[in-house]
């Protein structure tokens, strides 16, 4: 059904965007061959009616839906675990979303998410016990949940995370995990792409899954070819090619330049 879900099971990198809206984009990503795209709800006014369009034109072209959830781990309260992402989670499977990111600081916000890789919800009804249980076998078969790493709390506990039965895998956020390791904006520090490598290693050892961003600090498409090579060489499954935005800043400001340089 998804390319992503294909070569995730064959051993194969898939390429996705973030986005924070724009459900005319999906077609393009689509053409233009990611396999997945993120819808941001934390950093952006995506309400849940556009989540639901993107989501479902995303599954109509074949491309993966996922959603990052609304959170913030880095906070006071950050070591109060977050009741709302189930809640979230429900509503983003009834839009039609299939994947779920939710930014965590404790092994425990994580937990809390470990059963809705089964949950039956899927934004359309369900009348007779034989619906049910197909709605069931297909979460089973498609739900992905990727907690994501970029605070030191999860950083600290990530083999424990990734030790959850439920959880797929592991999202480093490389812009906040550079961050958190005292290198801001410098991903490909020894020490930020050490920590890439060993998520990766401890993810492998368990049979799940990574997915990392290429990040911010390359304005130009060369450097983040160079990050994302970088990213691959320490095993990652997914590569998140920055988010829709910032790529369209980035052609926009080169084409600009250089009509404006003559």
């Amino acid at each position: 059904m998804y390319k992503l879900l294909e070569n995730l099971r064959a051993g194969r990198v898939s390429h996705g965007m973030l986005g924070k809206g724009g459900v005319n984009l999906v077609q393009h990503l689509a053409s233009a061959g990611h396999e997945f795209l993120i819808v941001d709800m934390m950093h952006s006014n995506v309400d849940w009616t556009e989540l639901s369009h993107v989501a479902w034109k995303a599954r109509a072209v074949g491309m993966y839906p996922f959603v990052r959830l609304p959170a913030n781990p880095w906070g006071a309260g950050a070591a109060v675990p977050d009741r709302r992402f189930p809640v979230d989670a429900e509503r983003a499977f009834g839009a039609g979303i299939e994947g779920l990111i939710w930014s965590i600081s404790s092994v425990e916000e994580a937990r809390l998410m470990a059963h809705m890789g089964r949950d039956s919800h899927q934004g359309a009804p369900v009348t007779s016990a034989q619906e049910m249980s197909d709605a069931t076998e297909h979460s089973g078969s498609t739900r992905l949940l990727l907690p994501l790493i970029e605070s030191l709390g999860a950083l600290e506990a990530l083999d424990d995370i990734l030790a959850i039965d439920g959880i797929s895998g592991v999202f480093i956020g490389c812009t906040d995990l550079a961050e958190v390791l005292g290198h801001p904006l410098d991903y490909l520090h020894p020490e930020v792409l050490a920590a890439v490598e060993k998520a990766c290693k401890l993810a492998k050892t368990r049979g799940k899954i990574v997915l990392a961003n290429t990040g911010y600090a390359f304005p130009s498409i060369e450097g983040q070819v160079a990050h994302a090579k970088a990213l691959k060489k320490c095993g990652v499954n997914m590569l998140m090619l920055q988010t829709i935005e910032f790529n369209l800043y980035v052609i926009a400001k080169s084409v600009s330049d250089a009509v404006r340089a003559g």
